[in-house]
């Protein structure tokens, strides 16, 4: 049943928006990107967003090469992984590709005892700006959000899930999904929306869902962007968790935010802009479609 669609209105304008972001993709030189929206709005292949996506995969199965705009060793990170299962997610069905069964490995081979996936040394090597440099593992921020997305793609081991189980038990708090910022509150988003067996997972997407409308309403959020992030990454259980006329009104900020170019604007390095403005897309297409 469908929680939330775009109105013939915002829709209209949305697909007005998608060649000049086509070609704002082909400027900056996004091959992934324009893959992507293609995908979502002109029937493109799935097997060309593979082809992109395969040319980040290094030769372990782990993800770099840049995907993380952040992490400048070309070597796997989870950062990267998570992005890497999110384009797949957002395909129609599960890819039949090798490229999935070599991440499936990677994640295997690289999750640690206490649930989480660090960075390994060849990272620390590479330049990372102080908050990954900083970064304290174990967290629940990449583990929650890799262990949802690899559950949802099939690839995610029993292991895995009890390691992360664990964590999450020892680690998740009430308090901070009321408080957190967007980076807090990512991982409960991912992990609640990719895996169904969480203990009270309907208290906790009850209060997600509150935390993420009431920031919404109050005007928090950076942009339309970080809100969908969160609104959408849960599945359908959170985001029937958040009114429509918040849903509305953020994606007529999403629509208001692009800019002269036909991209969407960064809050971080300019870098970041062409996966915004995919992503940016990505969205409006789901909202198309019906949420």
């Amino acid at each position: 049943m469908t929680h939330f669609q775009l109105s013939t209105r915002q829709a209209t304008r949305a697909r007005s928006l998608v060649d000049p972001a086509l070609e704002f993709l082909h400027e900056r030189q996004f091959p992934l990107g324009m893959a992507l929206v293609r995908y979502h709005w002109y029937d493109g292949p799935a097997s060309d967003v593979l082809a992109e996506l395969s040319t980040y995969q290094n030769e372990d199965g782990g993800f770099g090469r840049g995907l993380e705009v952040d992490i400048k060793a070309p070597a796997s990170n989870p950062f990267a992984a998570r992005l890497a299962m999110a384009s797949m997610l957002s395909l129609r069905d599960r890819p039949d590709s090798p490229m999935v069964d070599r991440l499936d490995a990677w994640l295997k081979d690289n999750q640690a005892p206490d649930g989480d996936w660090h960075f390994s040394d060849a990272v620390y090597a590479g330049e990372l700006p102080p908050w990954f440099a900083a970064w304290t593992f174990p967290s629940l921020n990449p583990s929650c959000c890799l262990a949802g997305h690899a559950n949802r793609l099939g690839i995610a081991t029993s292991e895995m899930r009890e390691r992360v189980a664990r964590l999450f038990a020892a680690k998740a708090s009430l308090d901070d999904v009321a408080s957190g910022d967007f980076y807090t509150l990512l991982p409960y988003v991912e992990y609640l929306g990719g895996v169904d067996d969480v203990p009270d997972r309907a208290t906790w997407l009850d209060a997600v869902g509150r935390h993420v409308s009431e920031h919404a309403e109050g005007d928090r959020f950076a942009d339309a962007g970080h809100f969908f992030d969160l609104a959408l990454g849960g599945g359908p259980d959170l985001v029937q968790r958040i009114p429509e006329g918040t849903l509305s009104r953020q994606a007529d900020r999403l629509l208001d935010e692009v800019v002269a170019d036909g991209g969407w604007p960064s809050t971080y390095d300019d870098a970041w802009r062409p996966s915004i403005t995919a992503s940016a897309l990505m969205v409006l297409a789901r909202l198309r479609d019906g949420v």
